[in-house]
This record gives structure tokens, sequence and C-alpha cells, in this order.
């Protein structure tokens, strides 16, 4: 019998594109404006022979209905603490609205046509292969339901394979 080791998953979760619970910026284009969102949830993985990233965003954001029609989208690893301000500005206006990139004194540059936000320490480009919302039912787990959904404004998770992944 072989003798294994505990291992501390956040040991594993390591290095510039982990996600670990602080906020990222989700970009997509849609009839010309371009549009980001505040997340948190997502991760990377491998799925249909393909190297992915998922990502969950809110069912009636403004985001969500850009990655939807662009079918693409990027996502931005930006310094929470140095952004702090623009991160806050993002998650209280909406991009249906006003152009909350500029209102937050951010820069949108573009990789092969995906825009991403300039400032970011490190970013991810995806084509979209997959989106479906959650539902109550599906949620194994009740207590996740009390804890994130409370207003029955599921989340819509989003799978996208990886394009290109830019550092600085």
């Amino acid at each position: 019998m072989h003798v294994f080791q505990p291992i501390d998953p956040a040991d594993v979760d390591q290095g510039p594109l982990t996600f670990t619970g602080l906020k990222m910026l989700i970009t997509a284009e849609s009839d010309g404006r371009v549009n980001t969102g505040v997340a948190k949830f997502g991760g990377v993985g491998y799925l249909w022979n393909r190297r992915v990233v998922y990502i969950f965003l809110r069912g009636k954001r403004f985001t969500r209905e850009c990655v939807e029609a662009s079918k693409e989208f990027s996502i931005s690893f930006i310094n929470n603490d140095e952004f702090r301000g623009a991160m806050k500005y993002i998650e209280a206006v909406s991009g249906r609205d006003e152009d909350k990139i500029a209102g937050a004194r951010l820069t949108v540059n573009y990789s092969d046509g995906i825009p991403f936000i300039d400032e970011a320490d490190n970013v991810i480009t995806a084509k979209l292969l997959y989106g479906k919302e959650f539902s109550k039912d599906g949620i194994v787990e009740k207590g996740i339901i009390d804890e994130f959904y409370k207003d029955d404004e599921f989340h819509m998770v989003y799978v996208g394979e990886i394009q290109k992944i830019l550092a600085r």
C-alpha cells in the first residue's frame, strides 16, 4: 500500500494566473461598445481536449450580454489594492448607462481583437465555448443558496477556450 501525504489545496493553487477569490475584470465588446465587470469566481482547466477557463457572471449583468454577443472575452488580473477605487466604481455602475471603463480611469487594449484592461498584470483571452445558468435544483449544498442566491439571481457559468495568456 502506498503512503499519501495530505496537501492543502491552497498550496496547489499558486502562480500569477490563479483564481483565489480576488476580484478580476471580465471584458468583452458588443456592437462597438467595450464593457467590463468584476468577478470573483473562476478557474482554469482542461475540457473537450482544450485548455479552458471558466468564469461565473450574475444573470442580469451587461457584461454577460456582451460576452454572449461577442463569443469572446478576456480576464484581466488587476492589483486589487492599487485599483481598489476603480474596482468599486465598476461594481457600482452599469455599462448599459455609461462607459464605466473610462469612468474608472482604466484603459482598453486589444489582443487579436479581444479587449482587455491594459492596467492588468496578467490577462487571459478566450473564445466562448459554453454558457449555462445555474439553477436552484442543481445546487446540492443548500447553504450555498442562502449565502449567495437569496435574491434568486443565479450565476451564469461560461467556459472559454484559452486563446492567449499575456503577462507583464
